[in-house]
């Protein structure tokens, strides 16, 4: 069966750093992180104070419909960035879908629930409502093909955006709207600090004297459609989804397996389906959390995909979570977005905060400092998540 090729033209982001994608884009390139003190934390006492939120005064005080409405933000804007309004995509039929991304629907409506179960507030023990926002999307696209929803943990964004590759690849549909979407939430809060995992300073990926990871929100949204069709309307191509690869490593709920393999496993998969070979790769954009095992992990994986000097050369490697936080289940769709601006502009972003690398990470190329401008021709995009999940995307410019 012949592929059909995907490109991306259209893109819609609010996340910390930036609420529209030229202020985001922006904050990566210059290193201008996202991450302050938040009340939520502070009112929760936990370990760190430090996280990453979306400022935007047009979103709904209710926290509840918070997400909904940043949804609703960004898909505006990338539709309007792609040329198509929400009829255009409704006259498409069932020849337009949804893929979104996420870590676990309703946990905020699950905790207000809990809280008043706590409280003895709660009238009766019929079943909790939890809003769906997949619900609400599809509604205010009009989408009549298939939808539906990935919850691959911190895996889940760019394993999303594969999935929809595939249905234009193969013909089922023509357009796909690509959403990643999380609030900052006190579960999450509360979980990672049991882990003794997130950062008192703010996180900084592969550094020496890095302290942990840094909870952030946000949502993401790409315009996926046909190379052809794309072309006939005369739209912007910011590239092309290539291939990817999911995988797990079978290792731990937590703790990811310290040799890579299995996230070297589903890099391979993702240069394969591509038809390209590590030295084609020209940026890397590392899943890098900054707590101690999964940077040494993906750090391990990178050096077995890229193991000649020549590739290691080649392909510089940086991770935007400095600056926008680990955004969970939106955290593949945000770093995409950073990864597809990354190619369609020519600049490689710098991994905020960096100063020194430790002696076992000095053999790859982690760009610090200041950005880099050079041609990019093909990037990955990493993501890693508990339960072993793993997730690869590789994109090209057109």
């Amino acid at each position: 069966m012949e592929r059909r090729q995907a490109v991306v033209t259209g893109i819609g982001i609010l996340a910390p750093g930036g609420t529209d994608r030229e202020a985001f884009f922006q904050s990566i390139v210059n290193g201008a992180s996202g991450l302050r003190s938040h009340e939520k934390l502070k009112k929760l006492g936990v370990r760190s104070e430090v996280a990453g939120s979306v400022d935007k005064p047009c979103l709904e005080i209710d926290e509840d419909q918070r997400i909904v409405e940043m949804a609703f933000c960004a898909l505006d804007e990338a539709l309007g960035d792609s040329g198509l309004t929400r009829a255009d995509i409704g006259k498409l039929g069932v020849r337009a879908g949804l893929s979104l991304s996420e870590s676990a629907p309703g946990h905020i409506k699950t905790m207000q629930y809990i809280r008043k179960l706590g409280e003895g507030s709660v009238d009766s023990d019929r079943l909790i409502g939890i809003p769906s926002l997949l619900s609400n999307l599809v509604s205010y696209l009009g989408i009549k093909g298939q939808a539906f929803t990935t919850m691959s943990a911190c895996a889940a964004g760019t394993a999303g955006a594969g999935i929809a590759l595939d249905s234009i690849r193969y013909g089922r549909t023509d357009l796909m709207v690509v959403v990643g979407a999380e609030p900052l939430s006190d579960n999450y809060i509360a979980g990672f600090h049991s882990l003794q995992s997130m950062s008192i300073k703010g996180c900084v990926p592969f550094d020496k004297d890095r302290d942990g990871m840094s909870l952030g929100e946000g949502v993401a949204v790409l315009i996926v459609e046909t190379l052809d069709r794309a072309r006939q309307r005369g739209a912007h191509i910011y590239g092309e989804l290539l291939g990817y690869g999911l995988g797990n490593d079978a290792h731990h709920i937590t703790s990811p397996d310290p040799e890579g393999e299995g996230a070297a496993r589903t890099i391979w998969m993702a240069l394969d389906d591509a038809g390209l070979q590590p030295c084609d790769i020209d940026y890397v954009n590392a899943h890098g959390t900054a707590t101690e095992l999964n940077d040494l992990m993906e750090m391990s994986a990178l050096a077995k995909v890229f193991h000649t000097e020549k590739e290691r050369s080649q392909v510089t490697i940086s991770s935007t979570k400095a600056v926008s936080g680990h955004c969970l289940g939106a955290a593949g769709s945000v770093e995409l977005v950073a990864t597809l601006l990354a190619v369609d502009r020519g600049i490689v972003p710098p991994t905020a905060g960096l100063q020194e690398t430790p002696e076992q990470f000095q053999g790859l190329h982690i760009l610090k400092g200041y950005s880099e401008k050079r041609d990019i021709k093909y990037a990955i995009s990493n993501s890693y998540a508990f339960f072993g999940n793993s997730a690869s995307i590789v994109v090209g410019k057109v």
